[in-house]
C-alpha cells in the first residue's frame, strides 16, 4: 500500500513533459494567442470571452496555484515533524466519508 509502480510515474513525468515542450514549442512559435497557461484546451468553454474576466481568471488561477504550493508544503512539514503520512492523519480528506466514519466508529 502506498507504493505506485515505476511504470506509472515514469508516464506521469511523459506526459507532464510533453505538456510543457508543447507550450515551450507555443512560445517559441511567437503565437499571438498564447500566453503562458493558454495551450489552446477548453472543451467546456469556461474562459471568459471578456477581458475583464479573463484577466480575473488568471488573476484566480496564480492565487490558486500559491495557496496550492504552501499546502503541500505544509504537508510536507506535517510529515516530517510527526513522522506520519498526511494521509494517516486526516484521513477525512482521502478517504470516503463512509470508509472514514467506520475507521472511527470501530477504533
Amino acid at each position: 500500500r502506498g507504493k505506485e509502480s515505476p511504470v506509472y510515474w515514469i508516464a506521469v513525468l511523459a506526459i507532464a513533459g510533453a505538456i510543457e515542450f508543447y507550450g515551450i514549442s507555443k512560445l517559441r512559435a511567437n503565437d499571438p494567442e498564447y500566453f503562458p497557461g493558454n495551450l489552446g484546451f477548453d472543451p467546456l468553454g469556461v474562459y471568459p470571452k471578456d477581458e475583464a474576466g479573463q484577466q480575473n481568471m488568471q488573476l484566480a488561477e496564480i492565487k490558486h496555484g500559491r495557496l496550492a504550493m504552501i499546502a503541500i508544503f505544509a504537508f510536507a512539514v506535517q510529515e516530517f515533524v510527526t513522522k506520519a503520512g498526511v494521509v494517516d492523519e486526516t484521513p477525512f480528506f482521502f478517504y470516503p466519508l463512509i470508509q472514514t466514519l467506520k475507521m472511527y466508529t470501530n477504533s
